[in-house]
């Protein structure tokens, strides 16, 4: 089967997810992948990306702005090359996939979600809207990617019998246990890997981290970058144990990982926005890595609370505290075992493998 994978920006990385069930499926289907920009900066991707606005037109920013212009030619991209099947990224941008004549896979990431429910107070809001209204009416399935999504969705207009939940998973063959965090016997480290953002709870992370090491000696390692950098700066340089490792390469995300005792991405309400699913929490325990999150959006659905890791009140900065010392103090016998339950969890039930097979079943049940 011809497959065209498209989506409207693609930054590789951070959104791998958008190739990566193409490249685990690529002996099964013949894929392609179509996007209005792309900025590639990872050389091992995998994959030939065709994107109407070339890198030699500017910067990213510069490039995004215009994306906006590029609905027609990359409509005709999809067309020419003559899908069986169009899977789309994300309900916005949406106008070459809905336009290939094909039918139409749709996957919601979130943003797309909360576009579908909000106002269209500028231009490019309403250029949304009437994406998401297309995708809605010409979409034979929409996989949004955790239950919390997909209810979200529903409500938002999507048409219940069409919509099915998709996990993304993560590549468990490369996301893999190291020789654990050896050098942290004295002060075992937490990660925390991400956009750093009030939306992804660091700001509440640093505080309580700050509040607990006079309790409970330990290291925060920051990895990401974002509109808080400031803020982790000052707070690094006023308290030694936060350690700033800034944007990784993904090798690096991954070792940042597995020397860590535990994940911990406290995401939160922001602006109408809630996390979709959370990634790297399934990232961190295939590693056999706990991890500890709110229980806010669909991030829940990415631990086995108690059982893989720890899931606390969202914004409740003191039972945040609570879980991290908890997790910093598990006897090394209990947190291997927990880790031991994490990797075989996430292998089992939200790897790559297990997600590109569900994948392909939709595939095949969409053109039948």
């Amino acid at each position: 089967m011809r497959i065209a994978v498209t989506t409207g920006l693609l930054p590789v990385p951070p959104t791998y997810f958008v190739v990566q069930h193409a490249l685990e499926l690529a002996a099964v289907h013949d894929f392609a992948v179509f996007a209005r920009a792309a900025r590639v900066g990872d050389p091992d991707v995998g994959i030939a990306i065709d994107s109407v606005v070339p890198e030699s037109a500017g910067s990213w920013p510069w490039r995004m702005r215009l994306a906006v212009l590029a609905g027609r030619e990359h409509a005709r991209r999809i067309r020419s090359w003559g899908p069986d099947l169009v899977h789309q990224h994300f309900a916005t941008w949406s106008h070459g996939a809905v336009s290939a004549a094909a039918p139409l896979v749709t996957t919601l990431h979130g943003y797309d979600v909360v576009a579908a429910e909000s106002r269209a107070r500028t231009p490019l809001a309403a250029f949304h809207r009437r994406s998401i209204r297309r995708t809605i009416e010409r979409s034979d399935r929409v996989l949004p990617v955790s239950r919390y999504l997909a209810d979200r969705a529903i409500a938002a207009g999507f048409p219940s019998e069409r919509v099915q939940v998709h996990y993304q998973g993560i590549d468990t063959d490369w996301f893999t246990p190291g020789e654990g965090p050896t050098d942290d016997r004295d002060a075992p480290a937490l990660v925390f890997v991400g956009r750093w953002s009030r939306a992804k709870g660091l700001h509440e992370l640093l505080d309580a981290s700050v509040a607990l090491q006079g309790r409970t000696p330990h290291r925060l390692r920051v990895v990401g970058a974002g509109p808080l950098e400031s803020a982790v700066r000052s707070a690094a340089a006023a308290h030694p144990h936060i350690e700033v490792l800034g944007s990784l390469p993904r090798a690096g995300v991954r070792q940042a990982l597995r020397g860590a005792r535990a994940l911990v991405l406290p995401t939160q309400l922001d602006r109408g926005w809630r996390e979709a699913a959370g990634l790297v929490l399934l990232e961190a325990q295939a590693c056999g890595v706990p991890a500890i999150t709110y229980a806010s959006g669909g991030a829940p659905e990415m631990v086995r609370e108690g059982e893989t890791g720890l899931v606390v009140p969202e914004r409740d900065t003191a039972a945040l505290g609570d879980a991290l010392h908890s997790l910093l103090t598990l006897p090394s016998t209990e947190h291997r075992a927990m880790g031991v339950r994490a990797r075989e969890w996430v292998v089992a039930e939200r790897s790559l493998a297990a997600s590109a097979a569900q994948l392909d079943a939709h595939y095949r049940e969409v053109v039948a």
